[in-house]
């Protein structure tokens, strides 16, 4: 849709059935930089099913206590901010003459909270504190392989910012989603059609709470899109042609096209799969990227909307090859997957540093901008090597940007490597995992001068053990080498790409029954 410039990455889990449930929890602990008089962080899980006279009901809940880190306890400001979260799902569905009906509650409740400053003459603290209610409401109803209908609505209610200057946020959003496949003979061949249209409204408002001036003042925006997808396989050889029309209550109409073909062949026992693509995308801005005040002080920044934002607009293609294959008189299996790709967009939407905002704040306060031309190419590449004890798997990505100033977009990694060595071990039901993240040549953030580390290495380590076929526990290290920002980088104006967040360590146990 509209709203997938980058992509789409569609996550389907299995539907929960019959009668089980799950505890989990969580005792962790920053090793170098915990807060004083509170330096645990707690997290707890449930999950439960149950089925019962033909309807399927489950839960699920999670409570994190993060109380944060501080660098250098001496100071008033506090590094990472105290976090307080919860999260609440409830789904029940059924199916009632051949039609699948389900529903969905979610419920996220967060409180944050962050010494910055002290006000000069007086004992009083300025800090940043966060207090969110979303409640999020899904209904679906369908029958497979005919049609099938999703909505949603969405209510968001924040009260955030500066203990000087907080500030009251209300969205609200709703969307209908309405399909219909079918399939229709083109001559001797069979193309499989997938149509649709997408119905999107959101409002956004937002208050100076001190001051009383209403700064968003009940802005909206609706939507409609209508889409429709073909698909043609023969053996395994596959295509895939779409077209999207939207209009849209600000910006008006705009198309969207795409073509992808994909096939599969196996040569003395290699398995090789072969892709590739072009088409066309369009993203409107949201309304929070035209109007929002995005506070996030308690960890360092700030960002800011802009009302003259267009929609982005880009011309790109992709083509890759994935391969498997058995290593001869080994049990190992080795996995490459290699994609080149190149993107053109203009009035592309990016956030650019305001220097003068983020001296006097001490803060990073970003402004979102249109570039009118942006380029994007690169590759990604990965391996996976396998066998019963031991899985490596590496990844690395290539990434070229530009303006149209031949001037590299911001805060993007010329190379990232992301690489996971585990190991089982045989007469054990136990595990041992390490996890590495390398970014080198990271561009700043428009607005800095200098720069003090453009690449870093963060490393996680986990063990966990199953001591019978109900409990899990397990025990890891975040962060293992503790690389993170220094806590004068912002006020002194210099880029540091390394992470906030310091070492914490944790044991976790998990039950199921």
């Amino acid at each position: 849709g509209s709203s997938a410039m980058g992509g789409v990455i569609n996550i389907i889990t299995a539907q929960p059935r019959g009668n089980r449930a799950s505890l989990d929890y969580e005792l962790g602990h920053y090793t170098d930089d915990a807060i004083d008089g509170d330096t645990l962080t707690h997290t707890a899980r449930l999950s439960a099913t149950k089925q019962l006279k033909g309807w399927q009901g489950s839960i699920s809940a999670q409570h994190i206590a993060n109380p944060g880190f501080d660098y250098e306890a001496s100071s008033i400001a506090q590094d990472g901010g105290a976090v307080d979260k919860n999260f609440v799902k409830l789904a029940l569905s059924s199916q009632l003459d051949r039609t699948d009906i389900s529903y969905a509650l979610q419920w996220f409740d967060e409180s944050k909270h962050r010494p910055q400053s002290a006000i000069p003459g007086q004992t009083s603290i300025i800090s940043y504190q966060s207090d969110v209610q979303q409640w999020q409401h899904d209904i679906s109803i369908k029958q497979p392989g005919v049609w099938q209908v999703n909505t949603r609505y969405l209510a968001h209610d924040e009260t955030s910012g500066n203990t000087n200057g907080l500030r009251n946020t209300d969205i609200a959003l709703g969307e209908i989603d309405a399909q219909y496949p079918f399939t229709a003979q083109l001559g001797e061949a069979r193309i499989d059609w997938v149509s649709g249209v997408v119905l999107h409204a959101d409002t956004l408002d937002q208050q100076n709470i001190d001051t009383g001036v209403v700064e968003v003042d009940d802005v909206n925006r609706q939507s409609i899109e209508t889409y429709l997808q073909g698909q043609w396989q023969h053996n395994n050889t596959q295509l895939l042609a779409g077209v999207r029309v939207q209009n849209d209550s600000d910006f008006d109409w705009h198309t969207a096209a795409k073509l992808s073909a994909t096939g599969s062949l196996n040569y003395n026992g290699i398995s090789v799969h072969l892709r590739g693509g072009v088409g066309s995308s369009y993203r409107v801005p949201n309304l929070k990227e035209r109007y929002y005040v995005f506070d996030h002080s308690n960890l360092g920044y700030m960002v800011l909307g802009n009302p003259d934002l267009q929609p982005e607009t880009a011309l790109s293609s992709h083509i890759g090859a994935a391969f498997e294959w058995p290593i001869s008189h080994s049990e190992w299996t080795i996995k490459t997957d290699i994609e080149l790709h190149y993107s053109e967009a203009s009035d592309f939407i990016i956030t650019l540093r305001d220097d003068e905002a983020s001296t006097d704040a001490g803060l990073d306060i970003s402004v979102y901008n249109n570039l009118d031309e942006a380029r994007l190419y690169g590759t990604d590449v990965s391996v996976a090597l396998q066998n019963d004890n031991w899985k490596w798997q590496t990844n690395y990505s290539y990434l070229h940007t530009e303006d149209q100033d031949g001037e590299r977009l911001p805060e993007r990694p010329t190379h990232l490597i992301k690489t996971a060595l585990t190991y089982r071990f045989t007469h054990s039901d136990t595990s041992i995992q390490l996890y590495a993240v390398h970014e080198n040549d990271v561009s700043p953030t428009a607005g800095y001068t200098q720069t003090s580390h453009d690449a870093y290495t963060t490393i996680n380590t986990v063990l966990q053990h199953e001591l019978d076929t109900d409990i899990t526990v397990r025990a890891g290290v975040e962060n293992l080498t503790n690389e993170h920002r220094a806590p004068d980088a912002v006020s002194a104006g210099v880029f540091d790409a390394r992470p906030t967040s310091s070492r914490r360590v944790y044991l976790s146990a998990s039950y199921t029954f």
